[in-house]
């Protein structure tokens, strides 16, 4: 069933939550520290491990661009300190929101109240390309008309031997789209909208996920390893234990990609059995 931006599942009407609509371009919600200083869970623990894989990929030469880095600046408080090979030659946030002045860096800067769908070129004016470019949880934030036109842009501003680390929540019609979402997409529906704006998936990891999904895809040693942690740890941990090992079971995906000329192989995007 499609409604015009080939959705594979529902119309996008049908994905909201009772008494919900799409009234609105973009949500500017995001995830701050305070929140879950003290009580985190998945989404948080998710957003934790996200940053620290981004980390990985940053190097000396990184040209970093944060695309929604929020008000916090998590990904930019990963990078340096006791590893000073996450230190970058550069590092850019842009958000929606209006920014405080990011952390002391001299290789970083941030631009907020900042639609990056309409002034992409302001970026490539002031930066010229980046070597690597995060957008962790902002596509479900980006309404369906311009979501195409987000990660077009992205392709715009990413360099020939560049990356991009994208992460975004799977729908599933069981449990709808989180009211602070405008535009959740399906694990094939988010891979296909890469391919068709110029990328090219090299990786996937799952970020967490579900017991009920797991267990569809989870050896029977997996399993057992399962019930002996699920004695100490609680499901928010363990909604992350598998996750990476199975994007395809996972409620939130982070996708590895690069400029669909790029000579790298694409990877095998197994069909999610989320439902």
């Amino acid at each position: 069933m499609s409604d015009g931006l080939n959705y594979f599942g529902p119309p996008h009407a049908e994905r909201f939550k009772a008494g919900e609509e799409l009234d609105r371009d973009f949500d500017t919600t995001q995830l701050r520290f305070k929140t879950f200083q003290h009580s985190p869970h998945k989404d948080f623990l998710g957003h934790v491990f996200r940053w620290g894989f981004a980390s990985r990929f940053v190097n000396r030469q990184s040209r970093i661009l944060d695309a929604g880095c929020g008000q916090d600046f998590p990904l930019l408080l990963s990078l340096g300190g006791s590893n000073p090979n996450t230190v970058p030659e550069l590092y850019v946030g842009v958000d929606l929101n209006p920014l405080p002045d990011p952390p002391k860096r001299k290789w970083a800067s941030a631009l907020g109240g900042f639609n990056l769908v309409e002034r992409w070129d302001e970026l490539q004016f002031l930066y010229g390309d980046f070597s690597l470019i995060a957008s962790l949880e902002v596509l479900e934030h980006v309404a369906p008309g311009l979501s195409l036109r987000y990660l077009e842009a992205l392709r715009d501003l990413v360099s020939s031997d560049g990356l991009l680390i994208l992460s975004t929540p799977v729908y599933s019609h069981r449990f709808k789209m989180a009211r602070n979402h405008v535009n959740e997409r399906t694990k094939a529906e988010v891979e296909d909208d890469l391919k068709r704006t110029g990328w090219k998936v090299v990786d996937q990891f799952g970020t967490f996920g579900n017991f009920q999904d797991y267990a569809k895809v989870m050896t029977e040693d997996e399993r057992s390893g399962y019930d002996r942690l699920r004695e100490f740890y609680g499901d928010e941990v363990l909604g992350c234990y598998l996750a990476p090992k199975y994007p395809e079971a996972s409620r939130n995906v982070t996708h590895v990609a690069v400029p669909d000329t790029s000579d790298l192989p694409a990877c095998e995007l197994r069909p999610s059995v989320v439902r």
